[in-house]
């Protein structure tokens, strides 16, 4: 039988066309029903473990391969990390074929190109060289980052590993239900509609990036036998934007490390010429004879362009308003640049198309196109805005890190006290300054920048400013403990704060003997004189100030209070006692002897006077 003529459009994954211009028939693939339904058995697993740890509160951890994070940086040896690098293991000889059978986002991307198919619109890829490093950049914060930081500048030690495979917060890495929500519309549907029918796999999936590396050492292929007429049904039915007909005709297998293993090209083929085998991986072929195809939708200008809105768009979702986990934050930067692009393109072409939509034709504006513009610039305005508030935020943290005071020194006001370099009044000020602007021109709370507000003002001694910060803190993530812990904290900060500024007696004697506890006698020595000012007939301020006194080294001062406490307190036997030590570290033996003589007497039963004061008193009396 002969070749058939037919051309597959390198524009779109359509149906093949035969020289007539009518489309070639493509048979179903029966594959795509047994993927159907492996992919919904992994939701049904998935929707059992969920129900057993809400039944029994306990239960295994997330089997989840954004967990292995943890077993890398924390050491938690985790059911993610275990199943992650199981799904590694076996990619190494099966193939890239985890992404195409288990993985649950692309069930919702592979949902929501039957939708579009379905509504008569099929996904057209957008092929872009750097964004498809975006996965790789992603695997690598995620899976290398924090060994290498480790290593090279010294961060916190590995603390080894610890068995974390059973759980009771199944839910304490997850995003909240909002923003996982969004996070499956934005990667698995939104991304389609944009980027094509595995537009989040290629232009976000860092766990895709590492199957695909892989992909190229495995034996694990899509190969084609002499039958194969070139007719283009595989490349057709390929939901991964594989070139699959060319593929095999060069190579003789498909090698395209985006080949999920889906089989559909094996199922559709009318010759039955594809199959999945063992063969050479792809890193080990030579060049073929024939140079390969390569088209993408933009020139360098436009690359460059796309790859600058992607990065700095992650940057600014990414964990914007306490939401978007990194994955959404990555998937949405990939729809802004591709929105980007469509606005020059609008400006710059006399025609242009998303999808099915014709938005300018012959030099001239369509309606759908003044629409989608007036979104694209919307959501531009908004991305600028939240750029603002995110590069205010970064700013205040870095300048907060910079200050010197430490949080027991601020709690305690002891802060005030102490010198510290210019370089700290400086950090604290811009701290407070970008946070400020970050919480002013916020669209919402950030816990982060309402806690960086609280501490700038216990830094300027502002403590009803930091206690209204610390509660929008607490009322924006009102489960956190910790949030509420520091709300006391600063609450207890403030009660001492305006006890300290009484200048009574009883407030004066109290942080006398507080700084006496805490080994300021200097401090302390100052507050119980003053005390002493105050109430004069005070024997326990003057007991105190005497003991304090004799700790300095000042006897005589020391002696007077304490005489004076003495016919203050005639009976109050450690008075006599503190009396007794202030007159024998003058060096007055006799008056010593004396003082703790009367301390025995007056308390006979006390510890002290039976086991220390009679010994103490023969020293005293011998020399």
């Amino acid at each position: 039988m002969g070749r058939c003529n037919v051309e597959v459009r390198p524009d779109s994954p359509g149906l093949p066309v035969l020289p007539s211009g009518r489309p070639s028939p493509i048979r179903k693939s029966r594959s795509s029903r047994w993927r159907a339904g492996v992919l919904l058995s992994v939701h049904l697993v998935i929707a059992l473990h969920v129900t057993h740890f809400l039944v029994t509160r306990r239960t295994l951890s997330p089997v989840e391969p954004s967990e292995s994070m943890y077993t890398l940086e924390l050491g938690y040896v985790n059911a993610g990390f275990l199943f992650f690098g199981l799904a590694l293991l076996l990619t190494l000889i099966f193939g890239r074929f985890f992404c195409g059978w288990g993985c649950h986002i692309v069930a919702l991307q592979d949902l929501c190109g039957w939708i579009m198919k379905r509504l008569g619109v099929r996904p057209r890829p957008f092929r872009s060289r750097l964004l498809a490093f975006t996965p790789l950049v992603v695997a690598f914060y995620m899976f290398a980052w924090p060994t290498l930081k480790r290593w090279v500048w010294g961060a916190a030690p590995f603390p080894g590993f610890s068995n974390h495979l059973m759980t009771s917060a199944l839910w304490a890495t997850f995003p909240g239900p909002v923003f996982g929500t969004l996070t499956f519309v934005t990667c698995g549907f939104a991304a389609v509609y944009f980027l094509g029918a595995k537009g989040f796999c290629s232009y976000g999936c860092p766990y895709g990036a590492m199957f695909g590396a892989l992909d190229r050492i495995s034996p694990g292929k899509i190969v084609v036998s002499d039958a194969c007429e070139q007719c283009g049904h595989c490349t057709a039915t390929c939901t991964s934007n594989v070139r699959v007909h060319e593929e095999v005709r060069l190579y003789g297998s498909v090698v395209d490390p985006g080949c999920m293993k889906c089989l559909d090209c094996v199922s559709v083929c009318p010759k039955n010429a594809l199959s999945f085998a063992f063969a050479k991986p792809s890193l080990f072929r030579g060049k073929p004879a024939e140079p390969r195809a390569r088209r993408y939708d933009l020139s360098l200008g436009e690359e460059l362009l796309v790859a600058g809105v992607a990065g700095a768009s992650t940057l600014v979702f990414r964990d914007l308003y306490n939401g978007p986990p990194l994955l959404m934050s990555v998937g949405l930067a990939g729809i802004t640049a591709f929105l980007a692009l469509k606005l020059v393109h609008l400006v710059r072409r006399p025609a242009v198309r998303a999808q099915n939509l014709e938005l300018k034709s012959g030099g001239r504006m369509r309606r759908p196109g003044w629409v989608f513009a007036a979104l694209t610039v919307l959501w531009l305005l908004f991305t600028s805005h939240s750029a603002f508030a995110q590069w205010h935020r970064a700013w205040g943290r870095h300048y907060l890190d910079r200050t010197e005071a430490s949080h027991a020194d601020v709690l305690s006001g002891r802060f005030r006290e102490r010198a510290y370099s210019s370089e700290h009044a400086r950090a604290a000020a811009e701290a407070l300054h970008h946070f400020s602007l970050a919480d002013r021109w916020g669209l919402r709370g950030v816990v982060e920048v309402k806690l960086g507000l609280a501490w700038c003002r216990l830094l300027q001694s502002d403590y009803r400013g930091a206690e209204e910060a610390a509660a929008q803190a607490l009322a924006l993530a009102p489960g956190e403990a910790q949030l509420r812990e520091n709300l006391e904290d600063i609450r207890r900060a403030q009660q001492a704060a305006e006890s300290a500024h009484e200048d009574t007696a009883d407030a004066r004697f109290a942080r006398g003997t507080k700084l006496a506890e805490e080994g300021r006698m200097e401090d302390a020595a100052r507050e119980l004189a003053a005390a002493v000012e105050k109430a004069p007939g005070s024997a326990a301020a003057r007991f105190n100030l005497g003991g304090v006194l004799r700790r300095l080294g000042r006897n005589d001062a020391a002696i007077e209070q304490l005489a004076i406490a003495a016919r203050l307190a005639p009976a109050d036997a450690d008075v006599r006692v503190e009396l007794g030590l202030a007159y024998q570290a003058a060096g007055d033996r006799a008056k010593a002897a004396a003082a703790l003589r009367e301390a025995i007497a007056l308390d006979p039963q006390s510890p002290e006077a039976q086991m220390h004061l009679p010994e103490l008193i023969r020293e005293l009396e011998a020399k």
